[in-house]
């Protein structure tokens, strides 16, 4: 009995994977369901005795606690409270996954599988959304970077992380029959629509490197080699990533480092602007002293605004954060929540290793790329897809005399 149920939940398995993936780029409502539902299958383990614990788990849950703890230091009360219960899902997905059931690589990979495809449906109606607007009337640039997601009130960055694991785990991870040959293209054609010039980068540095070091390569994996090729310069020539990577190229990194007085015209690139929140992560917490405790969850904002305003920085980007994760739980969480987010990378990592799975090193490196540019792990969207990839790296692949 107990062998015929657990048959059931696996064959249940990989439809929760996919919903909640997919829930990730629809509003915000969905994306929370889905973190429900990851709660109802750990209760449903936990109602059959299910129970593995191990490092992996401790991390996020770690991670949570010193956001609570962060509240007897908060520089605003109100906003931590908010901010904690905004991050409530890196305490409660761990702990359902402790107690998910039994689950194989064949049971995640098919839930993966499941997920790409609809992605594959979601980028086509994006695409299908654009082609119609260009139709009438609107300019070409309705089908690149924010613009293409725009209908649904998406940011085309967060949205690329998506896309780019996907694309990698296809290519690399599932054979090559026709439908998951199409899903990949139709995915690889869209996250090159969506402009992203840090993941179209790492995605094509990832893909290059899984072909050299694939053993036993085939004329396939050669094929693919001059897709990726051919899919870059495409992206170069014809999209506006390649005006994107012109304006960082004759952008001054020195400005954003040593200018005591910018203007409201002044030509911010996202490189620069991002070169300009370090600086101003480093002198706000050196003037305060504050490495090692922070500010406090979600109570930041009005120390980057601050020091945004000795400088003159055009005022619409006070009510930016530091988009750098790295930073940004550095400047929240102390120096130790820094260390917290570099730990379940490096727990990644250390699965890699031991597993020699290729999509576990290929979402590695892209949440790691994500992470300088983008606060990721701060945002609904972000923090869900990271957590629900980790909690299923972490239960598939940890070695079983690891947990405790």
């Amino acid at each position: 009995m107990s062998r015929f149920e657990t048959v059931n939940i696996e064959r249940f398995l990989p439809w929760v994977i996919a919903l909640v993936l997919i829930s990730i780029p629809l509003p915000y409502v969905y994306s929370t369901i889905g973190a429900g539902l990851l709660l109802l299958v750990g209760l449903f383990g936990l109602a059959k005795g299910y129970r593995s614990w191990n490092m992996g788990h401790a991390l996020p849950i770690a991670l949570f606690l010193l956001m609570l703890l962060s509240l007897l230091w908060s520089e605003d009360m109100a906003k931590s409270w908010r901010g904690l219960v905004r991050q409530l899902p890196f305490l409660l997905v761990p702990i359902a996954f402790i107690f998910w059931p039994p689950m194989d690589q064949s049971t995640l990979k098919k839930g993966l599988r499941l997920g790409s495809r609809f992605m594959g449906v979601m980028a086509l109606l994006f695409m299908g959304h654009a082609l119609l607007l260009w139709g009438e009337g609107a300019p070409s640039a309705v089908f690149f970077y924010h613009a293409l997601v725009a209908v649904a009130d998406l940011n085309a960055i967060y949205l690329s992380g998506v896309t780019a694991f996907f694309v990698l785990y296809l290519w690399f991870t599932e054979p090559w029959n026709k439908r998951n040959t199409m899903t990949s293209v139709v995915l690889t054609v869209f996250l090159v629509l969506l402009s992203s010039k840090n993941i179209i980068a790492t995605t094509g540095l990832l893909a290059l490197l899984g072909v050299v070091f694939h053993k036993g390569k085939s004329i396939k994996h050669y094929g693919l080699m001059l897709l990726v090729l051919a899919v870059l310069g495409m992206a170069w020539q014809k999209t506006p990533w390649q005006q994107r990577w012109s304006d960082e190229w004759n952008a001054s990194w020195t400005d954003a480092l040593e200018c005591e007085g910018f203007t409201d015209v002044y030509p911010w690139t996202g490189t620069t602007l991002r070169v300009f929140f370090t600086r101003v992560f480093y002198e706000q917490l050196n003037h305060d002293q504050a490495w090692w405790r922070g500010y406090g969850i979600n109570a930041g904002q009005a120390k980057i605004a601050e020091r945004q305003n000795q400088y003159y920085v055009y005022c619409g980007y006070n009510t930016y954060n530091l988009h750098n994760q790295y930073w940004q739980t550095v400047f929240e969480l102390g120096v130790f929540g820094g260390l917290l987010v570099l730990g379940l990378l490096a727990y990644l990592m250390w699965l890699f290793c031991t597993s020699r799975q290729r999509m576990i090193l290929f979402f590695t490196v892209l949440m790691a790329a994500l992470f300088v540019t983008e606060t990721y792990l701060w945002r609904q969207r972000g923090m869900i897809h990271f957590l629900l990839i980790y909690g299923l790296l972490v239960h598939v692949y940890t070695p079983k005399n690891r947990a405790l």
